[in-house]
């Protein structure tokens, strides 16, 4: 696996990760004692991106919306991601159809 994969592939399990992250909270809504959660993205020493699930630390009324976009902000990184690899992989049988 090359470096762009790899980080596409990080970018594609943070965008899982945030879009369970959301669901949570949605699907908590009604329930008191379940913490709103938060994932926190770092940059990767070797590219790419970490993640942490952490406790929200504020409870902000139009929180509900703010997960319902955020699900749809995560479905849309992880389809840019996955456009990433299919278009290195197309890029790269190109390169070996010209040297073959």
């Amino acid at each position: 696996m090359n470096d762009v994969t790899g980080i596409a592939l990080s970018g594609m399990r943070a965008a899982q990760r945030g879009a369970q992250v959301a669901a949570h909270n949605v699907a908590n809504l009604a329930t008191a004692d379940a913490p709103r959660l938060q994932l926190q993205r770092e940059a990767a020493a070797q590219g790419g991106v970490e993640t942490r699930v952490i406790p929200a630390s504020d409870a902000d009324p139009a929180a509900p919306l703010g997960d319902l976009l955020a699900a749809k902000a995560e479905v849309v990184a992880f389809a840019a991601n996955a456009a990433l690899i299919r278009r290195e992989d197309q890029m790269l049988g190109s390169l070996l159809d010209r040297q073959s």
